[in-house]
């Protein structure tokens, strides 16, 4: 019997850069102990027991498999949607109207 020792679901990782955020998608993966006590860490491409051959891409699947929360799948949305609302509170026509009104003091 397969023993999945780790399991890691799909998730971002994000990186502060300079100018704002990167994300990172990192694959669904595990550390598993196979029938043959081989321990391999296994994703959905390389799922095969380099000793025994055997496959073992059922059990990548029901690591990967699990439905994520939208924060996992979108862990931007929230920072979109505030930046969308200090857009629509303060437009650029509305600067527009208030450097106009500087200019013409």
């Amino acid at each position: 019997m397969t023993k999945v020792k780790v399991r890691v679901e799909g998730h971002y990782e994000v990186l502060e850069i300079p100018y704002g955020k990167d994300y990172k998608w990192v694959p669904a993966y595990a550390l598993i102990e196979c029938d043959c006590e081989q321990v391999m860490d296994v994703d959905i491409h390389h799922a095969v027991c380099p000793n025994c051959g055997t496959d073992h891409t059922a059990v990548v699947r029901e690591v990967a498999g699990r439905h994520l929360a939208d924060e996992v799948l979108h862990p931007w949305h929230p920072e979109y949607e505030a930046w969308v609302k200090s857009r629509e509170s303060h437009s650029e026509y509305q600067e527009w109207l208030e450097q106009r009104a500087l200019d013409l003091d």
